[in-house]
């Protein structure tokens, strides 16, 4: 879903509303799928964080190229995305940990 979603902004440079949605009900279902609410939570976390990056290497690579840059990409865009997505996987391996319960 990720890369669907890194596809659509490298063709559009633009981030719409499909994408936002993609991006925000992949932890989600990443969650639901893991079956659990700690694992939701560490896959929740470490797919979208490495994704981003990969979305924002992708989109702009001379970015990467200035070490203050990065880190300003890390901190003011990748982290906060992850940790939303975090929330986001836990809620899906809360659901999902009850749903397949045995």
């Amino acid at each position: 879903m990720y890369a669907l979603v890194i596809v659509l902004a490298y063709i559009q440079r633009d981030l719409t509303g499909a994408q936002l949605i993609l991006m925000l009900a992949t932890p989600f279902v990443v969650g639901f799928l893991s079956e659990g609410a700690k694992r939701g939570l560490l896959l929740g976390f470490l797919i979208s964080f490495v994704m981003l990056i990969v979305e924002e290497v992708v989109l702009q690579p001379a970015a990467f190229a200035d070490p203050n840059v990065v880190m300003a990409i890390i901190l003011m865009m990748a982290l906060p995305f992850a940790l939303i997505s975090a929330g986001l996987g836990v809620a899906g391996g809360f659901v999902g940990g009850k749903v397949f319960k045995k």
